[in-house]
């Protein structure tokens, strides 16, 4: 072969050989280059969605958060406004209580008083159960605890003895006072103020 012509082979195979490894490192280049945006797409998609994700958790917190707080402000509004109803159911019980009491004292000027009176001091002397019983009773009965009144109660030996209270009813006690019972109206009243005062809350508005 020519000298020539085997210098110009060499260099044509140098030639293919140079275009095919600038091929392959092109090739190979581009391949990495190509992988290298897909990591950084993923490595972004997976960054946004881990943001996403934490802004979700931090929201949803903070709803949490924000429903607690309604819960417990409308908690104390309703006991607020429970009080207040109570309060002024209370008030408005113990009024018509205390109008209850001006009426019993007004009682006292009904024609059935004087019966109410006698039956007051039969369940007394019942209750005590002695064949001798004092009978306290208001100054303001004066007039009515008579002869006559008096014969018409039976069960006992009355003595009735004059006291300064205002109160409709009696008081019936044993000779030695061991034995009292207290049947003015304000001590009935007393006796069953809890179950009249219930009564009439559950009664009102």
């Amino acid at each position: 072969m020519d000298k020539y012509l085997y210098s110009k082979a060499r260099i044509e195979d140098a030639g293919e050989l140079c275009r095919k490894i600038i091929e392959d490192a092109t090739a190979q280049a581009d391949s990495i280059l190509a992988n290298a945006k897909k990591e950084k797409s993923r490595i972004l998609e997976e960054a946004n969605q881990e943001a996403e994700n934490k802004k979700k958790e931090t929201l949803k917190s903070n709803d949490i958060e924000i429903d607690k707080m309604k819960q417990k402000i409308f908690s104390t509004l309703n006991l607020e406004k429970k009080k207040l109803f109570l309060e002024e159911k209370g008030r408005f019980v113990e009024l018509v209580l205390e109008n209850v009491r001006g009426m019993a004292l007004e009682f006292r000027k009904d024609p059935g008083y004087k019966m109410f009176l006698e039956k007051a001091i039969s369940k007394g002397v019942e209750i005590i159960g002695e064949k001798e019983v004092d009978v306290l009773y208001s100054a303001l009965d004066e007039k009515i605890i008579k002869e006559s009144f008096v014969k018409n109660i039976k069960g006992a030996d009355l003595e009735f003895k004059k006291r300064d209270f205002k109160d409709i009813g009696v008081i019936v006690q044993s000779k030695d006072s061991r034995l009292i019972y207290d049947n003015t109206f304000s001590a009935r009243f007393k006796r069953m103020h809890d179950d009249i005062y219930m009564d009439l809350l559950k009664g009102v508005f």
